[in-house]
């Protein structure tokens, strides 16, 4: 007997799928299981075991929701970055203020020198002072990722022991200011607080430079600061003052002697680790002035301010040995450059031997410029050039087989080290435009040389096009190239 329309509106709806979970061969096959206990229809006529997992994972968020997700901690993190930049700024810098009266001497010559004493790290109230800590810590690691391979100077290790230590030297503080300042050139969110920071570290330093201490009193970090803060200035196109800045790091070098830190002879024990780490930070922070001191006068033209030969300051050790403080003893560079069988050394160490390379042309062509003032004979530079020419191509060569093209490999200072071998090259050609008239025999070099230097031209078109992928390193190509 037929049940009538009216009971079958009143039944409850017909569930689309018996209760329980489908088994696994139903889900790898996308079948509808029919859930039958042992086995459902399809495990029984395909044959196979029939199982259930009755505990699933949960299932993810749904199509659009990890976005959305990303969306909001981006803009509760620009929100964060805004008010923490504001904050900074917002207090007015007395502090700076009173650097520059303390800094500024009585023009009557009547301020009594014992009363005039530049304020503590203590005493001031600064931008960067104010700085909270997540922005410091991030600071700290984007300098270490991004700037630290082309400036390799501080241990990672020595630097964060005292970074959060209240209370530091001004020399220390202006070096973490510095550090931070080229982090935040590098970072779209903390960029708006380079000028603020820039200005106070500027003073600060210029602050310094005012003690009449003496010369044993000088910190290391000082150093490391104006060299740091030569960067930033030359890569924001303020090149007279970079290069004004580039010289007081030069003379605090000198007054430090750190030209000569191994002149003494004496290695450290291997027990020894904290003075190792220290003198090796020496040795990096002298070769740090010693390459903007070539860049920068090859670049202008000028004369060198740090004189190779009275250098006794070992060349650095690689990256890893210092980061991991192992012991290395480097040769000098008088020794790796004249070497009859020189080996490849660290990108740092090589980009130095080049970076000398480079100096000793632009002696070659100040002494040329003078000999075609008085009228000399051509051989003496025609001598001069084939050396240096023959010192740069076995270089050259060594790096080619040592380490792959800048090209291929993502190290910013292998990539700076090819580009300054390059523009060696390029150097040495132009040098020849300063014979005002050429023999037969000069002739065919002249040829020589433009065939290289139309070469490496391109050999530096191609590293360039490189570095769109290798944001470490493109900030910094106009001090190298």
């Amino acid at each position: 007997m037929s049940s009538s329309p009216g009971s079958d509106q009143g039944a409850a709806p017909r569930p689309r799928q018996q209760p329980g979970s489908a088994c696994e061969e139903c889900r790898r096959r996308k079948l509808r299981c029919d859930r039958q206990q042992p086995r459902c229809g399809v495990c029984a006529e395909t044959g196979v075991e029939c199982h259930i997992t009755p505990l699933r994972p949960p299932r993810g968020p749904k199509r659009g929701q990890f976005k959305a997700l990303q969306n909001r901690v981006a803009a509760l993190e620009s929100r964060l970055t805004e008010q923490a930049i504001n904050s900074i700024s917002s207090e007015p810098l007395k502090a700076s203020e009173e650097n520059q009266e303390r800094a500024s001497p009585d023009l009557d010559g009547n301020a009594d020198p014992q009363t005039h004493h530049p304020p503590t790290q203590t005493n001031l109230d600064t931008a960067g002072s104010r700085i909270p800590e997540w922005m410091r810590a991030e600071l700290d690691q984007t300098y270490f990722d991004r700037i630290h391979p082309i400036a390799p100077m501080l241990h990672q290790r020595r630097y964060f022991s005292w970074a959060r230590v209240p209370g530091q030297s001004m020399s220390r503080t202006c070096l973490q200011y510095t550090m931070w300042i080229l982090a935040a050139s590098c970072s779209r969110q903390f960029q708006s607080i380079c000028d603020m920071l820039y200005n106070e570290t500027r003073q600060m330093l210029e602050v310094l430079d005012t003690r009449d201490s003496e010369i044993d009193g000088l910190e290391i970090e000082q150093v490391q600061a104006w060299i740091l803060l030569v960067f930033y200035e030359v890569t924001r196109s303020h090149s007279r003052r970079g290069w004004i800045s580039a010289g007081r790091a030069f003379r605090l070098v000198q007054l430090m002697r750190l030209f000569e830190i191994d002149g003494t002879g004496g290695l450290l024990s291997p027990s020894n680790t904290e003075d190792w780490v220290a003198l090796e930070e020496k040795r990096r922070t002298f070769w740090m002035a010693y390459l903007l001191d070539r860049f920068i006068s090859v670049q202008n033209g000028l004369p060198l301010t740090l004189n190779e030969q009275v250098i006794l300051t070992r060349l650095p050790a690689g990256d890893t040995e210092f980061q991991s403080v192992q012991h290395v003893q480097m040769g000098f560079l008088s020794e790796e450059i004249t070497a009859t069988t020189p080996t490849v050394m660290s990108p740092f160490a090589e980009c130095i031997i080049l970076a000398t390379i480079c100096g000793r042309a632009l002696l070659h062509k100040h002494c040329a410029s003078v000999e075609r003032v008085y009228g000399h004979t051509s051989q003496d530079f025609w001598d001069r050039h084939h050396w240096i020419n023959n010192i740069l191509t076995q270089r050259i060569t060594m790096l080619t087989m040592k380490y792959p093209p800048a090209s291929q490999h993502i190290d910013p200072m292998l990539i700076f080290t090819e580009m300054v071998a390059n523009t060696a090259i390029l150097f040495l050609y132009k040098i020849i435009e300063l014979m005002p008239c050429q023999t037969p025999s000069s002739s065919a070099n002249v040829i020589e040389y433009k065939q290289r230097a139309v070469k490496a031209a391109g050999e530096i078109v191609t590293i360039t096009r490189a570095l769109s992928l290798f944001t470490q390193a493109k900030v910094y190509i106009p001090i190298y190239a």
